[in-house]
């Protein structure tokens, strides 16, 4: 960036003109920001990619739930959701649940991602939480004692796959919500 003396003009009529009439202020004026990419024009992953990517987390989450809540009938349920940005999926897998032992689950969770070099960290709050990451993963579990509700997802980084392709993906029976 290019830092001009005070004297200097910017270029610009207004600055100019709020630079003359106020000589003890400091104008700093950014350069434009670049023009957005088009999404049409972003590298898009192939069809294989997104479905190894569904396929790992869904596998990945069954066996972290199997092991953390042993007598389960529930089971993660795995599909595609909008990731960050226009264009892009991610994988994600989830089990929301009522469970009287929920507290004993989340902490059974944190230890099956800390015994396999989980990142795991517990946000503060009333609710119990705990988020873990590893590579392109993320964990999210939480516990409300209250309520009983247990809530478990395991989920990928964001695939950008194109605006059709996303909507295909999200929307498997063709309908929008």
């Amino acid at each position: 960036m290019e830092l001009r003396p005070l004297s200097d003009p910017l270029g610009d009529p207004f600055f100019d003109a709020v630079r003359r009439r106020h000589p003890d202020v400091d104008v700093v004026v950014l350069p434009p920001a670049p023009p957005p990419v088009p999404p049409d024009s972003l590298e898009t992953v192939g069809d294989d990619e997104v479905a190894a990517t569904l396929i790992r987390v869904a596998t990945l989450a069954r066996q972290l739930w199997a092991s953390a809540a042993r007598e389960s009938a529930e089971t993660p349920e795995a599909r595609f959701a909008y990731g960050t940005g226009p264009g892009a999926v991610r994988a994600a897998a989830r089990v929301t649940t009522r469970r009287d032992d929920g507290f004993h689950v989340l902490v059974a969770i944190r230890h099956e991602l800390e015994t396999d070099g989980w990142e795991v960290t517990r946000p503060p709050g009333v609710v119990e939480r705990i988020v873990a990451h590893l590579d392109d993963l993320t964990v999210s579990a939480s516990y409300a004692e209250g309520a009983g509700a247990l809530l478990f997802e395991l989920s990928s980084a964001s695939l950008p796959v194109g605006e059709a392709r996303a909507r295909e993906l999200t929307h498997p029976s063709g309908g929008d919500r």
